[in-house]
């Protein structure tokens, strides 16, 4: 399958959202093994990737939230902005195409 550039304007920010919202599901995961200050290689470099990104998902989730679950949240809203961009891209004709 060969993608076209105009095939990677909407492939390229959908896999970034992908990307980030695997690496935050394995953040997640991993929480539930490792304590927060925990010095092992793979907690750390998931803990560097995800931090800008849950601090800027801390931003917009409401305040009721607790800090616990703010990267819960954090998925949540990748979700919905990869939704978003689905329907940007069909909205505006750049989604690409099926088949033939």
């Amino acid at each position: 399958m060969n993608l076209s550039a105009a095939d990677w304007l909407y492939h390229g920010p959908n896999l970034v959202l992908a990307a980030l919202f695997y690496t935050l599901l394995g953040r997640f995961l991993l929480s539930l093994i490792f304590s927060p200050d925990s010095d092992k290689v793979i907690w750390r470099v998931f803990a560097q990737v995800t931090d800008p990104v849950l601090k800027a998902a801390r931003a917009v989730t409401p305040a009721l939230v607790p800090n616990g679950l703010v990267m819960v949240a954090t998925i949540f809203w990748l979700i919905i902005l990869r939704m978003v961009w689905l329907l940007l891209a069909a909205m505006y004709g750049f989604l690409p195409r099926v088949g033939g």
